[in-house]
């Protein structure tokens, strides 16, 4: 992968010499098979980026109810010059219920009083957790709340930078402006203002097709080329991170595909025996098989479609990449990258 400038390795915190910077995201969920993964390749990673933070309805931060702080992941990451991100996103918990809520995002950034307390809370948090910086995941938001966004991760970046913190966005991934395909929240992100402001982008470049689409990959090589072309309009490389993701899905049966990790894949091809069919194209793996009379068609992600990826990024010039998500995996993967370097 490309060569990155140590002026921007040493701001950004990179643990590997000679390549683009790589982080990784540990959900609260899964946290213990997604550490164990890290701590099995520490050194592959600048960055981790542990899901434990949501913004409550009453505007508030908090962790979710069944995330664990463990402080041991943050000490270890810094042990092995990895930064550790607290990431807060707009997913509300279960006591709240519902799926990415833009109107409790609206509540904290949309006047300058209620922008103040908010980025007063995220400082907080990533100075009491001794955290390297924010990660704002605040998805599925509309197309009137992008100025007040922009302001937001304007304001929020100077304040977590006058603490010695980075700010880091995940993005929607879009082909253009004002395309109602693209009507995912990433009509709410000005990328070229928020490349002024954050440290680090991380694009979205996966969900292609998604739990309550139809069946298709997850994350095509055409597809991923043509979002990274875009966003290099808007973003410098050194804040670019290309998301990859290492999961599947399951359609069939119910209105909404069952995610998988890359072992659920193996187990179902192991039990089933289906015909495994390479997409040239897409540069990923899918087969289908019959359970109880009902079709089902699996996608999914491994280290075939992985190291094309990274044959793209390599040839695009994208150097820094982001795993959604650590924990479920094919194993390979980490020899690809290793490869890479």
């Amino acid at each position: 992968m490309k060569a990155y400038d140590i002026s921007e390795r040493v701001l950004f915190g990179a643990n590997r010499q000679n390549s683009g910077l790589v982080l990784g995201w540990i959900p609260f969920w899964d946290q213990g098979p997604a550490f164990a993964s890290f701590k099995q390749n520490p050194d592959f990673f600048s960055h981790v980026s542990l899901f434990w933070y949501l913004l409550r309805s009453d505007g508030s931060v908090k962790k979710y109810i069944y995330a664990q702080e463990d402080v041991s992941i943050i000490n270890f990451a810094h042990a092995r010059g990895v930064k550790a991100l607290a990431l807060v996103a707009n997913l509300p918990d279960e006591d709240e219920g519902g799926d990415w809520d833009a109107s409790r995002v609206s509540k904290v950034i949309g006047t300058a009083s209620a922008r103040e307390k908010h980025i007063t809370d995220l400082v907080s948090l990533a100075k009491r957790k001794g955290f390297d910086g924010i990660n704002i995941d605040y998805e599925a938001l509309k197309g009137y709340q992008k100025e007040s966004f922009t302001l937001f991760i304007k304001e929020l970046a100077s304040k977590l930078h006058q603490n010695g913190k980075i700010l880091a966005v995940a993005l929607h991934p879009k082909l253009r402006e004002n395309d109602p395909a693209y009507s995912n929240g990433s009509q709410a992100q000005d990328w070229g203002k928020l490349a002024q402001y954050a440290d680090q982008l991380h694009l979205m470049t996966y969900e292609q097709h998604w739990e309550t689409s139809g069946p298709g990959p997850i994350a095509s090589v055409p597809w991923v080329r043509s979002i990274l072309n875009y966003a290099k309009k808007l973003i410098p490389s050194y804040k670019l991170f290309a998301g990859v993701p290492l999961y599947g899905y399951d359609w069939g049966g119910s209105a909404k595909a069952k995610g998988l990790t890359y072992q659920d894949v193996q187990n179902l091809i192991n039990k089933y025996k289906p015909k495994i069919v390479w997409d040239a194209s897409a540069k990923t793996y899918h087969f289908s098989y019959i359970v109880g009379g009902v079709n089902h068609t699996v996608w999914y992600e491994d280290d075939a479609s992985f190291s094309a990826k990274l044959d793209l990024f390599n040839e695009i010039s994208v150097p820094n990449v982001a795993f959604w998500r650590l924990g479920g995996e094919d194993p390979r993967v980490w020899t690809s990258l290793h490869n890479s370097l």
